[in-house]
């Protein structure tokens, strides 16, 4: 396996997917949970996020090529585009991407995990587009690693967030959440250029 590609892929998946970023308004949402309560929101979150991102990935190709004929490169063009305006809006206006409201039954909470924190919070269209483009120019191997990958990242963070959102504060998960988006759109640059290339046969 790569470890440069590899690398790339997690990164790239880490800065859309965007747990840091999505601190500040995932405490607020369980703010009046105990303990045991909000480590199971966030266990859904992530399971769900998950399953939803790997589903997606592994058959996105097949959904783009068999329902709505489209090949990769046409993809990778429109999401690499949709990549780089994602992550400029976020830059520019905010990182928030749901309202906030908070969970009280066990069904509320559980629904909490799924929507909105799992979907659209952590994975949205960014996230899914990333993983078929990664998907593609990477292989089964790196993706699905790096997709695991994130999502543990994402749980461990989510574990300790009471820790960092002390440490960082609110300002603090704002800055590094921007800096992601700023490596994001970069990405997003990239395979739009990529794609561009291709498409047309430029050195």
């Amino acid at each position: 396996m790569p470890t440069d590609s590899w690398i790339h892929a997690v990164l790239a998946l880490f800065a859309i997917v965007n747990p840091v970023g999505n601190l500040p308004v995932f405490s607020e949402m369980t703010e009046d949970l105990d303990n045991k309560a909000r480590q199971a929101v966030y266990r859904v979150a992530v399971l769900t996020g998950l399953v939803t991102l790997l589903s997606m990935t592994l058959t996105g190709r097949w959904i783009m090529s068999s329902v709505f004929q489209i090949n990769i490169l046409e993809f990778r063009i429109a999401g690499g585009l949709l990549l780089t305006v994602i992550a400029i809006k976020y830059i520019v206006f905010s990182a928030a991407k749901g309202s906030v409201h908070t969970a009280q039954s066990l069904q509320e909470i559980m629904n909490l995990g799924a929507v909105p924190m799992a979907v659209p919070l952590l994975v949205g269209p960014g996230s899914i587009v990333t993983g078929i483009l990664i998907l593609d120019r990477d292989g089964y191997f790196i993706t699905i690693s790096a997709i695991l990958t994130v999502f543990l990242l994402t749980w461990g963070l989510l574990f300790i967030s009471p820790w960092i959102n002390r440490l960082l504060g609110k300002i603090g998960s704002i800055v590094v959440s921007r800096v992601l988006w700023i490596f994001l759109a970069a990405i997003g640059v990239h395979f739009l250029l990529t794609g561009i290339g291709e498409y047309f046969h430029l050195p």
